[in-house]
């Protein structure tokens, strides 16, 4: 028995070598087919699968251990759902090599240093029906994929530039994001920093936000941003080359970039309050359908040379009027393309004056009623005001009427003329009333 033991040491050191060259075989197999184009193939065919891509393309890849690095990768989306297209530089992804023999990739976190998302070049109404990214065990007919798949545990993107219509003035550049998923239908998103455009607004940065993304809406559960000194918080939702509805808190905000040309020379101050804007982002033109309404109230606010208060500092000769800094001033608005409308709007300079009123403007022309105050002692200075035209004491007010009408760059008003007319008659009763007590004194002499 004993001579047969040699002969089994050596028959197991021949199977440990041919077990030894097999795992060497293996390995350089495995590794080639690593490299090869059929797992980049592979691998596209999973991205795709997963971002339900009509097709999605890999760069070459470098292998360490677990670390897989990119140049870049292109995904295509041609059914008019989600994005039309998604290009990412500079991937570095951590693998899990288990759910290799199951036609499976799990990534346990990857690195993106840019990310640019274009919206879908079909109308909405010829749209494919919607499916949801991070599901890929379910295709057409919802039947199990035999593709590959991609499980995609966390990404982390350094810079993302997401556009959400044609029009490239509307999106998100520049952010910082962090995804991980949320079930198989959802992603949760953190961002900070980068720029935020819409048509029609003015840009704002991005400080952070908390988002969540279910195919194909943004869910904004809340976010902050800075314009200059103010801020902004939002929360609501955009809906890809569909709407775009958000509810927003401002704080502090500089009118001037709001405001129509010819009312950045007339006023100033900062903004505050409650605004929701609405807009269709599968528009050739989104600033045709933008909507925006809130009530706002206005802080360090200043009027300058607007006529009718001219013609009031004019008979008053008070210099207040053309350079009018308000104590108060507040309205509520709504706002779509060519028309704005103002209600409950109050703009007060305390101890001088009190407007108070609604108005319309449509295609460049105002169409206003207000009632406008003017205390008793800046009165004084108009001769007749208070018998026929400011007859209503309120407030600490005497008030009248005013109708502003005509072009915004150079409206007319109604007071002016009744102001002229008042100063006239006030004078000639003035000098009426001297003659007859100049009369009667002469004859209470000649009487004597």
């Amino acid at each position: 028995m004993n001579r047969f033991l040699p002969k089994l040491g050596w028959a197991a050191l021949a199977l440990a070598v041919v077990l030894l060259m097999g795992l060497v075989v293996a390995r350089v197999m495995f590794t080639n087919y690593l490299h090869s184009e059929a797992f980049r193939r592979a691998l596209g065919d999973g991205a795709a699968n997963a971002l339900h891509a009509t097709r999605a393309d890999f760069a070459p890849l470098d292998f360490d251990g677990s670390l897989v690095y990119g140049e870049n990768f292109r995904a295509v989306r041609d059914d008019g759902g989600g994005f039309s297209s998604i290009d990412a530089d500079q991937l570095r992804a951590t693998f899990d090599w288990h759910g290799l023999l199951h036609h499976a990739v799990q990534v346990d976190e990857l690195s993106v240093q840019r990310l640019n998302v274009e919206p879908p070049e079909l109308p909405p109404a010829e749209a494919a029906p919607e499916s949801f990214p991070g599901n890929p065990e379910t295709q057409q007919g919802g039947q199990p994929s035999q593709r590959w798949t991609i499980d995609l545990r966390k990404a982390v993107i350094n810079e993302a530039n997401w556009h959400w219509s044609d029009d490239p003035s509307g999106g998100i550049t520049g952010a910082a994001l962090t995804l991980t998923p949320d079930g198989p239908d959802a992603w949760v998103m953190d961002a900070e920093g980068g720029t935020l455009k819409q048509a029609g607004l003015p840009a704002v940065d991005l400080e952070t936000a908390s988002l969540r993304w279910h195919s194909p809406t943004l869910y904004i559960n809340s976010a902050t941003l800075r314009s200059g000194e103010g801020r902004l918080t939002v929360t609501g939702a955009v809906e890809a080359r569909q709407s775009l509805n958000l509810q927003v808190k401002l704080d502090n905000i500089d009118i001037h970039p709001l405001l129509t040309p010819d009312w950045k020379e007339r006023l100033s101050g900062k903004i505050a309050g409650d605004v929701r804007i609405q807009a269709l982002l599968g528009t050739a033109d989104v600033r045709n359908s933008l909507d925006v309404s809130g009530t706002v109230s206005l802080s360090e606010g200043q009027l300058t040379a607007l006529p009718v208060l001219d013609e009031i500092g004019v008979f008053t000769h008070t210099e207040r009027f053309r350079q009018m800094e308000l104590t108060r001033a507040t309205a509520e608005f709504s706002s779509s393309p060519g028309r704005l409308e103002v209600h409950n709007f109050v703009a007060e300079a305390e101890g001088l004056i009190r407007i108070e009123g609604d108005y319309t403007v449509e295609d460049g022309e105002i169409d206003g009623r207000f009632q406008v105050g003017l205390t008793p002692e800046t009165l004084q200075w108009i001769p007749g005001s208070q018998d026929e035209i400011f007859t209503v004491s309120r407030d600490g007010y005497l008030w009248t009427p005013m109708r502003l009408t005509g072009p915004v760059e150079h409206p007319v008003d109604d007071l002016t003329p009744r102001l002229v007319a008042a100063a006239g008659t006030g004078v000639i009763k003035n000098v009426q009333g001297t003659v007859e007590k100049a009369a009667e004194g002469i004859l209470d002499i000649i009487g004597h």
